[in-house]
């Protein structure tokens, strides 16, 4: 990092850019990241990315062919952008500057694009990895950061809710003279924010010894569950969603051909897209079978719900299709025996949760969110509704019950993230810690953790009346379903 100036990597599917972080604000509060003490023996190069000159975002005439000390897998097209412009500059002398990288599509929507490079390490030497992530959107599950150490996927953050700059610490053990390090992204609107990326030997043994997190650092127990896990036929990521109380679960897969719909019931697998719709997210089933989600065409997001074999289009009123460039606009996130659903829409006034009951649509807003930003995530059969907002100290768990909220948190949790609710208002979710994405189940006023075997991070979606919980985890290839239940 130069003298008094920050600057921050900014990787997406779409974008990677070097920003200037010290003179931005935003909306979301995209907090400037503030230069680390200096640290000894940093392998990585240009790990601040400051090293360059860096293009004014709204004069796109100019551009910046590479980052130095990175091989960035798009050099070859990288112009000035003005996507900025949402951001408020405090400084007009300190003019916010960057450059992006032309966005990678193919014909199944946006591609994985990466930074690179070859550090310098010793064969059995222990290394401590530091980076510092924020991310400027809460989008579908094409909304993914991946972390790979030596060609080892080590890490991979699915569906990142707004975070200003969050630390992530990690440890390997080296096994050549010459170690990749990669950070790869994907989101089909707005960015990551990468900065302050540090590699230096540790000389004692870590508590997290060779990428693999603490089973559990908290106080909080661990649930007591077995894990039987699953994944689609040819996919490269399986997502359990959903599950009813007759077991059925659904969740979302990406093969070759992009995002798609499953629904996983004791004998078979069956698969499903919207009609004509690049994309494709289950998010929610109840026991009649029928499933809400979300689904991508013509450039915008759409929610769904699926009878049988018949889908209908239930887009919420008022949504601004036009916002559909910049974020995941309006998603159905869980739906309950009556038929009644949940999700957000976003307008231009901000993002909100929503229930559909019977024919009737309507809005709500947690009371506390500083921030007009408000996600409904699941409901059961009583109408209790769980999701988070975001205030001004970051992003909280909320339960709503009638007109009355309830906010909630995993203790020393960064953020908490509850995703489904079921009929005896046992709640899940996951939430980061600072070392880890895991799992909880929330029972009254008790916590548990739930973390797969094995896992670098779990993921908690769907719980039903049995107590049965379906998500997802990541290992060192890719993600995989399961289902967990009561030993």
């Amino acid at each position: 990092m130069k003298s008094s100036q920050k600057f921050g990597l900014i990787i997406s599917g779409i974008t990677s850019v070097i920003m200037s972080t010290a003179v931005v604000t935003s909306s979301n509060i995209l907090k400037a990241q503030a230069a680390p003490k200096q640290r000894a023996e940093n392998l990585v190069v240009n790990g601040t990315f400051g090293a360059d000159p860096l293009q004014n975002p709204y004069d796109r005439t100019r551009n910046n062919p590479f980052i130095s000390g990175w091989f960035n897998s798009i050099a070859q097209d990288i112009s000035a952008t003005t996507f900025l412009e949402n951001y408020t500059v405090d400084d007009a002398e300190n003019y916010s500057l960057s450059v992006r990288l032309a966005p990678r599509y193919d014909d199944n929507g946006p591609t994985f694009t990466y930074i690179s490079q070859k550090l310098k390490t010793v064969p059995g030497q222990r290394y401590e990895l530091i980076y510092y992530l924020a991310n400027t959107d809460d989008g579908p599950n094409d909304n993914v950061f991946q972390t790979y150490v030596g060609g080892q996927l080590i890490d991979e953050k699915v569906n990142v809710p707004f975070q200003g700059f969050t630390k992530y610490t990690y440890y390997f053990v080296a096994k050549s003279r010459t170690t990749e390090l990669k950070f790869a992204s994907k989101q089909r609107s707005y960015w990551y924010n990468l900065d302050n990326v540090s590699v230096v030997p540790v000389n004692k043994l870590s508590k997290t010894e060779i990428f693999q997190p603490e089973a559990n650092p908290s106080s909080i127990r661990e649930a007591k569950l077995e894990f039987t896990t699953f994944d689609i036929s040819n996919a490269i990521a399986t997502d359990a969603l959903g599950i009813n109380d007759q077991g059925d679960i659904i969740g979302s897969f990406r093969d070759s051909q992009g995002d798609h719909g499953f629904l996983k019931q004791r004998r078979s697998i069956s698969t499903f897209d919207y009609p004509n719709a690049l994309l494709t997210y289950a998010n929610g089933i109840n026991n009649l079978g029928n499933i809400v989600g979300s689904y991508y065409q013509n450039t915008v997001y759409h929610a769904f719900l699926k009878e049988g074999n018949s889908f209908s289009n239930v887009d919420v009123p008022g949504v601004d299709p036009a916002l559909a460039q910049y974020f995941s606009n309006q998603s159905a996130r869980d739906i309950n025996n009556q038929g009644d659903f949940v999700g957000f829409f976003r307008d231009n006034s901000g993002t909100h949760g929503f229930l559909k009951k019977g024919n009737s649509y309507s809005s709500f807003d947690h009371p506390n969110t500083t921030y007009q930003y408000t996600i409904a995530n699941g409901i059961n059969d009583w109408g209790d509704i769980v999701g988070f907002f975001q205030d001004s100290k970051g992003y909280q768990a909320f339960l709503k019950q009638g007109n009355n909220f309830t906010n909630f948190t995993i203790p020393n949790a960064i953020f908490t993230h509850p995703s489904g609710i079921n009929n005896q208002g046992d709640i899940v979710g996951f939430f980061y810690d600072g070392i880890a994405n895991r799992g909880f189940l929330k029972q009254g006023n008790k916590f548990t953790t739930i973390n797969v075997p094995g896992a670098y991070s779990t993921y908690v979606y769907g719980i039903n009346s049995q107590g049965d919980i379906v998500g997802f985890f990541v290992d060192g290839t890719q993600r995989h379903g399961f289902i967990a239940r009561k030993k």
